[in-house]
């Protein structure tokens, strides 16, 4: 069912011709994506896989984390040595888990330092357990001037259920470590939906991490991805997640807290305190993906890194798996798509970039929206309602969900794939 909505409302939004979204091998072996002043660079060592985790993942080994050093500072070399490159107002580091190598943090930084621009970000995401004051000044010292925490739950049996190998105390204490080491801005990341969880256990981690005075706090729900181990219990009825509407009253429960603590909304799963600018990673128009598995969006085409760490080593600077040229019907619905995911659509920004009113393009589904009572006009705006930044992500995750699905799955089974569509 799911599948037979996702192709009617891409014709509808895109067209029947463009389905199915096909990434495709580069015939230019050679070929590297557009530059960008947005840079994410992944590092997909862990200790241990939670069971959860959809993202590229290699086991930590010291041998491995070397080679792998050198052949992402060979790709950011290559980069820098491009007669387009541009200034680079962000850089932001995903796994993995980032902080498992720090060394690594340090030479890519170093690396794109001749790049940055004064106030460029740099953001790290940090496992709970390593965020001790010594390892957080060490970033710190780096330029690391932004954090997130995987901090998921402060629940010792929700945690373990997780996978995830640190206590509620270590949590906390990351929490207050991060606070007070001088970081512009720190995330902490919450889960909702995980097996067992109550409502009212939620919502004491959401007050928690309001009183630790974290800056940002992203709740989403627990995605069990098809190629994921949790994936697999969860069709054999070994891991179900948390029903429709107890997810729901926490993900209304998030919201209400965070507001009356003096956040705002700034994404469909995200919430900010009033004088700081949120955290966010590839949610932007364009971005230059570097490691294995990571991806890339620059004018107009899409692409991804080969997820193999061994291939991404011996084939670097020139890694590029898959790529995807976006028509340009499907460029104005991705940006449309991202801006709903922020839950502002700034109309005259899409008319400078598009040149067209967005009403010309997208004027029935914003109108069915505004009917809905899940966006409201305001100003040059649409606004997402609350109610519509909790059942848009639910739409959304029909689409992007499936689609990290697809990929992740096909390309962890082939570094090199012919093909991969997004069905």
């Amino acid at each position: 069912m799911a599948a037979v909505f996702r192709r009617l409302a891409y014709s509808y939004l895109i067209g029947a011709a463009e389905w199915p979204p096909t990434f495709r091998a580069p015939q230019d072996q050679t070929f590297r994506p557009a530059p960008s002043g947005n840079i994410y660079v992944h590092l997909p060592f862990c200790e241990t896989f939670c069971p959860h985790c959809p993202y590229n993942k290699a086991h930590c080994e010291s041998s491995l984390v070397d080679a792998y050093q050198g052949a992402l500072i060979r790709e950011i070399e290559d980069y820098r040595a491009r007669q387009d490159v541009l200034p680079v107002h962000t850089l932001y580091f995903g796994g993995g888990t980032p902080t498992l190598t720090p060394q690594t943090i340090r030479a890519a930084i170093d690396a794109f330092r001749p790049l940055l621009t004064p106030n460029a970000e740099v953001a790290v995401e940090a496992y709970p357990s390593h965020a001790t004051l010594a390892q957080l000044k060490e970033l710190r010292a780096m330029g690391v001037n932004r954090l997130s925490l995987g901090i998921e739950s402060l629940n010792p049996t929700l945690l373990k259920r997780l996978g995830r190998r640190y206590y509620p105390e270590e949590a906390l204490s990351a929490m207050e470590h991060a606070k007070t080491s001088g970081f512009d801005m720190f995330d902490v990341n919450l889960i909702l939906g995980i097996p067992g969880q109550s409502t009212e256990e939620f919502c004491a981690g959401v007050s928690a991490c309001i009183e630790a005075g974290v800056d940002q706090i992203s709740a989403y729900p627990l995605f069990t991805f098809d190629h994921t181990p949790a994936g697999r219990a969860r069709h054999a009825g070994l891991f179900a997640k948390a029903d429709d509407f107890s997810r729901l009253k926490m993900q209304r429960s998030v919201s209400r807290m965070t507001r009356a603590a003096g956040f705002r909304r700034t994404s469909v799963w995200s919430y900010t305190r009033e004088d700081i600018s949120a955290y966010t990673t590839v949610t932007r128009p364009d971005y230059v993906g570097f490691g294995a598995g990571a991806g890339s969006k620059a004018e107009g085409l899409a692409a991804f890194n080969t997820f193999s760490v061994s291939a991404y080593i011996n084939a670097t600077p020139y890694s590029t798996a898959l790529i995807y040229q976006l028509s340009r019907r499907q460029q104005k619905a991705d940006w449309l798509y991202w801006q709903v995911y922020n839950t502002r659509i700034d109309r005259q920004a899409y008319e400078t970039q598009f040149g067209v009113p967005l009403e010309r393009d997208f004027g029935m589904i914003l109108n069915f929206l505004r009917m809905l009572g899940l966006l409201k006009r305001h100003g040059v705006e649409y606004v997402l309602t609350e109610t519509g930044a909790i059942w848009v992500h639910r739409i959304q995750s029909l689409f992007s969900l499936n689609g990290i699905d697809a990929m992740w799955t096909a390309c962890q089974k082939e570094p090199w794939p012919n093909a991969v569509a997004i069905a």
